[in-house]
């Protein structure tokens, strides 16, 4: 579970789910939003850039898991808005990258982000595409209001969901078996906890 940060996992790629979609899977459970994306992100003096993975939750992020940073703050301290600039995170790496501390601002498509914590632990890391860059982390707010989200876009979008109450390995059989029959052509995978990160599962192996 906290290797996937879910119980069951919905993902799409270049759209959102339809009203319906999304009626039926906040049904299930906590249901926590996310999306991920290449980009460049520059400094805010614009003397160097870096392509960063972007990372954006909403605020039940992580369903499972602890995410880490140093200082420790809450959703809305990390990443909320503030005159017009909002937070991010990232790991030590972009910092060095690109020669900047917590407290200092970059530049993510149209909006303005200041690095508020570094980023220590992401949780469910292992069971995310892999990284060909380091990661920066905002909210969804943040990364709507970046402008980078526009057709064609190489956008990948996480339905993640926290059950009120456990489930057996059938029931969750029976749970895909019902998503693939009520939404036929949705297009979207879904993984369980029970095979969160097939790729290490299969290493381990």
């Amino acid at each position: 579970q906290e290797l996937l940060g879910a119980d069951i996992r919905f993902r799409l790629t270049q759209r959102e789910v339809s009203e319906a979609e999304r009626a039926w899977i906040s049904s299930l459970g906590t249901v926590g939003e996310s999306a991920t994306m290449r980009s460049m992100a520059q400094r805010a003096d614009g003397t160097d850039q870096a392509l960063v993975e972007v990372k954006a939750v909403d605020a039940t992020y992580p369903l499972y898991g602890e995410l880490k940073t140093q200082p420790v703050l809450d959703h809305a301290a990390m990443f909320g808005q503030a005159d017009g600039v909002f937070g991010a995170v990232a790991p030590a790496l972009l910092l060095d990258r690109l020669g900047i501390a917590v407290g200092d601002q970059v530049t993510l498509g149209k909006a303005h982000f200041q690095i508020r914590a570094e980023l220590i632990t992401e949780p469910d890391a292992v069971s995310e595409s892999f990284g060909f860059a380091p990661r920066l982390m905002v909210s969804m707010e943040g990364l709507r209001a970046a402008g980078l989200i526009q057709p064609g876009s190489l956008v990948q979008y996480s339905y993640k969901v926290r059950f009120d109450t456990p489930r057996t390995a059938n029931q969750l059989e029976e749970l895909r078996e019902e998503a693939s029959k009520r939404f036929p052509l949705a297009g979207w995978n879904m993984r369980t906890y029970d095979n969160a990160a097939p790729a290490l599962s299969a290493n381990v192996e």
